[in-house]
């Protein structure tokens, strides 16, 4: 098998040294808006995180590199593509890359404990906010404001998603339907082979989910809260996990404290201003968290 990997030289112009290089595995569906997103530009200096690509998962990947340089860890960071969120945490777990470049649910880690290391927290419980999202032409959908008619709609999601079905369970929705690529659920939604699935709000006009040629749109009105905290894992199999580990607890302090990481999640759309009088459907209160 070929092992697929980019450096971010090919994607950002950021030289990529033999020996001063460190390896992380993402979707691959979030490489082009990450490549959109950086552009020329070297993702140390960004200090804006809207624009072009710019959205929840593509902002953290540049968090990333800031808070392991701000935490003293120099190396360079190369992306591996990859189409699974459970490969990206098998591979991790057998030390076959350094860490995921995508933030993981600490629910999803707690049987990885003896072979991870846990950064801190960027997105703390309670404060993943996302949208019911549908196909622009679904009034069925669209007009579905209340618990009552949510629990008639069937959704799309991943079966290794535990926050998003443990939300619809909540919801009462019990036709879901499942895929393992992000594209191909929202495919599924635009088929109408499912009415909804869940994501984070965008950036964009009308807060759009934008994947390839098609396109989804948030059910106006109401939102929703998946429970639990999203952190960085590492692979103790790689030699040097204690310093990346040292560098992020050190680093997401200092991005933390300078407000970066509020302001990278509200640019990007993700804690969107546009949302904040909307509707929670599912108060915290009312589910059992999946993380910490």
């Amino acid at each position: 098998m070929i092992v697929r990997v980019l450096c971010l030289m090919l994607l950002v112009a950021v030289p990529c040294l033999a020996g001063q290089t460190l390896t992380a595995a993402v979707d691959e569906d979030i490489i082009a808006d990450y490549q959109l997103f950086v552009g020329e530009r070297d993702p140390l200096d960004i200090i804006h995180f809207s624009g072009p690509g710019a959205r929840r998962d593509v902002v953290e990947i540049v968090l990333l590199q800031q808070a392991l340089h701000l935490g003293g860890f120099k190396s360079k960071l190369v992306l591996r593509p990859e189409n699974s969120y459970l490969r990206i945490l098998r591979l991790v777990q057998d030390g076959q890359v350094a860490l995921s470049a995508a933030l993981v649910w600490k629910a999803d880690l707690k049987n990885y404990e003896d072979t991870l290391l846990i950064s801190p927290a960027l997105v703390h419980e309670g404060e993943f906010i996302a949208g019911i999202y549908t196909h622009a032409t679904n009034s069925n959908a669209l007009n579905a404001k209340t618990p009552e008619a949510l629990r008639q709609l069937s959704a799309a999601s991943n079966s290794h998603w535990k926050a998003d079905i443990a939300t619809l369970h909540q919801l009462g929705i019990k036709k879901i339907y499942y895929s393992t690529y992000w594209p191909q659920i929202v495919r599924m939604v635009v088929a109408r082979r499912a009415d909804i699935t869940l994501a984070p709000f965008q950036s964009n006009p009308g807060m759009k989910v934008q994947v390839n040629d098609v396109e989804l749109v948030p059910i106006p009105g109401i939102k929703v809260s998946l429970p639990g905290s999203r952190h960085w894992p590492i692979s103790k199999k790689h030699p040097e996990s204690a310093a990346i580990s040292a560098a992020l607890v050190r680093g997401i302090a200092a991005l933390e404290a300078n407000n970066t990481i509020q302001r990278a999640y509200e640019e990007s759309g993700f804690f969107h201003p546009a949302v904040k009088n909307w509707t929670l459907i599912n108060p915290p209160d009312t589910h059992s968290s999946t993380g910490d």
